[in-house]
């Protein structure tokens, strides 16, 4: 009937004879249901400071690894995961990469930025009010990096 019911979170046969033998040594029928207390830690890593002070670091820099944040926090790498996946984060890959204009699209943006200026020395300040940007690109300076370096932690409710 065990079986049946609990299927294989069953215990096993000779556990429940010692529990059998426990309850009937007792006299009244009756015995203690409830865990003893035990020597060894606590689990403390995961604990609500804990959480706060990891979530913080990870705020501080979402670049952390795992094995960082268990350095800081003095816990196995082990218990570093079980804090990350208990506050609810995830790996995503934050690399940007440039996009690198051909000589007629550089040529063209040159002249259209001339063609502006010169509008601007004719018709004064007004005629900046009137400009509609479309498809905007900005060029920064860009060191490639490895994308196992850029990863970095975010939750579930993260803008994309």
């Amino acid at each position: 009937m065990v079986c049946a019911v609990y299927g294989s979170c069953r215990v096993d046969r000779s556990t429940v004879g010692h529990w059998v033998q426990r309850v009937k040594a007792s006299g009244s029928g009756e015995t203690e249901l409830h865990d003893r207390p035990r020597s060894g830690c606590p689990a403390t890593a995961t604990s609500q400071d804990m959480l706060q002070h990891a979530d913080g670091i990870i705020h501080v820099d979402w670049c952390v690894t795992s094995q960082q944040l268990a350095v800081h926090l003095s816990v196995s790498n082990g218990s570093a995961m079980a804090i990350i996946d208990t506050l609810g984060y995830s790996k995503v890959c934050a690399r940007w990469v440039p996009q690198s204009l051909t000589t007629e699209q550089r040529r063209q943006r040159k002249s259209n930025c001339s063609e502006l200026l010169e509008h601007l020395m004719l018709r004064g300040r007004p005629f900046l009010s009137r400009i509609i940007t479309g498809d905007e690109t900005w060029a920064h300076h860009y060191e490639p990096e490895m994308k196992r370096q850029s990863v970095e932690w975010h939750h579930p409710q993260s803008p994309r």
